[in-house]
């Protein structure tokens, strides 16, 4: 099942971190886009938040393991699951986030 969760989008090149239902969810605005992943590396459980956006990835904060914002696979050694990515729609000033079960 499907279920959207609406914010206010994010001023360029700001993050943020919403909880949807359990769900931990960073929000990133970059490279004039929007995009939305589990605030979790599948490396070691860490929060990814305090990591550092470039170039479409965002970096570990604990080993450096990058994730590519849009498919949320990982570049590195460490890890090769990939974390789970939303989609997200822009309408208006609003975010629009699609949030499954999976």
């Amino acid at each position: 099942m499907a279920e959207d969760l609406e914010m206010a989008t994010l001023a360029p090149e700001t993050k943020g971190v919403v909880i949807h239902e359990g769900i931990c969810i960073l929000v990133c605005h970059t490279g004039g886009e929007h995009f939305a992943i589990e605030n979790r590396c599948t490396h070691q459980d860490t929060a990814l938040h305090e990591g550092r956006v470039r170039n479409g990835f965002i970096s570990c904060p604990l080993h450096g393991v990058r994730f590519e914002l849009k498919t949320g696979e990982p570049r590195g050694d460490l890890t090769r699951i990939p974390v789970r990515t939303f989609p997200v729609e822009i309408e208006g000033d609003r975010l629009r986030i699609r949030v499954s079960e999976s």
